[in-house]
């Protein structure tokens, strides 16, 4: 099985995410693609130099993101590159992984034995973690099969046009009806998510180009949960997760930005981050079990003479995201 890592501008986590694997998968011989969308050069040539098996792919706004980045000019278009992680995925093996780069793996896989079952029981999504939200998983498991679990997906309309109608409206008077008529709730569109994934999953081929095919480069994720319906209601396939989680997502950065404040900005953040780690790459790789130490963040922040105004609006940051997270019942 290959794998596909989405990367941009993040080569801290993403150094974290490549010795992951070195470290956790068993009997792997497949490719390792890094999708990158902007990262400067620099810092994707000491990740080539620290894991030469790596195949590193750049987007079609590779050269102006990049540049941007260089100079210092955090104002990037935020375009998110659907159509080149979709091409990407034309060629490679039947099931691969998706990662993001702050994603790392935290425990031993025997990845033949994981291939074979997928494409014994037709696995068309396996889940490798769910920030411990079990709304996104299914809450009745039909079968085990060695380290896996294929459950019920939980999915209240199963006609792609009902949930056209009901969920991708964007109007509060229009969800209060809905929620009015017990048609809507938050915690039954959560659960149209255990059929769908966005990465930290195993996937077949077939089921992750029909779900991103035709996308613009936008985020409408609602798109994707339809096209995710048509897909089950056509293919004979299963549903699955592992039976305990075996990757990890980080949450002191983003890759986007995601909240105004007048003297922290993310992607200023990531760049300094990713000057630290030029120098002092061992750090990033010390503890897989748990994030990277926010107290050693701002360490290196005070050493790179960020005010504390900055690094108290980082926390703030970081609080934030993470209250993102617990809304929708996961367990940070």
């Amino acid at each position: 099985m290959d794998i596909l890592i989405k990367s941009f501008n993040r080569v801290y986590y993403l150094n974290r995410c490549l010795y992951s694997i070195s470290v956790h998968l068993k009997n792997f011989s497949g490719h390792i693609y890094i999708l990158d969308d902007g990262t400067p050069n620099i810092y994707l040539q000491k990740i080539q130099s620290k894991f030469p098996n790596v195949i590193v792919l750049k987007s079609d706004n590779y050269d102006k993101k990049s540049k941007q980045i260089e100079d210092g000019n955090y104002k990037l278009p935020e375009i998110i590159p659907y159509n080149f992680w979709y091409d990407s995925a034309l060629n490679i093996s039947d099931y691969f992984f998706v990662l993001e780069d702050d994603m790392w793996f935290t425990d031993k896989i025997d990845v033949s034995r994981l291939k074979n079952n997928c494409r014994k029981e037709n696995i068309a999504l396996l889940k490798l973690f769910w920030v411990s939200n079990t709304k996104v998983i299914g809450d009745v498991s039909i079968k085990n099969v060695d380290n896996i679990i294929l459950y019920n997906p939980i999915i209240q309309f199963r006609n792609p046009l009902i949930f056209e109608y009901i969920y991708t409206k964007y109007n509060p008077l229009w969800k209060k009806l809905m929620s009015i008529l017990g048609l809507y709730s938050f915690q039954k569109e959560l659960q149209y998510y255990t059929i769908y994934s966005v990465a930290g999953a195993i996937f077949k081929k077939d089921y992750y180009l029909k779900i991103w095919s035709n996308a613009n480069n936008t985020i409408n994720e609602k798109q994707q949960l339809i096209k995710a319906i048509k897909y089950n209601n056509k293919n004979k396939v299963a549903f699955g997760r592992t039976k305990k989680e075996v990757v990890k997502t980080g949450f002191i950065s983003s890759a986007f930005p995601k909240y105004k404040l007048p003297d922290f900005s993310i992607h200023d953040f990531n760049v300094t981050l990713n000057e630290y780690w030029l120098l002092n790459d061992e750090l990033f790789c010390s503890n897989l079990d748990l994030d990277i130490d926010e107290n050693e963040i701002k360490r290196i922040l005070k050493l790179s003479n960020k005010s504390e105004r900055y690094i108290s609006q980082w926390q703030y940051w970081v609080l934030n995201f993470k209250e993102e997270f617990q809304k929708m019942g996961c367990d940070i």
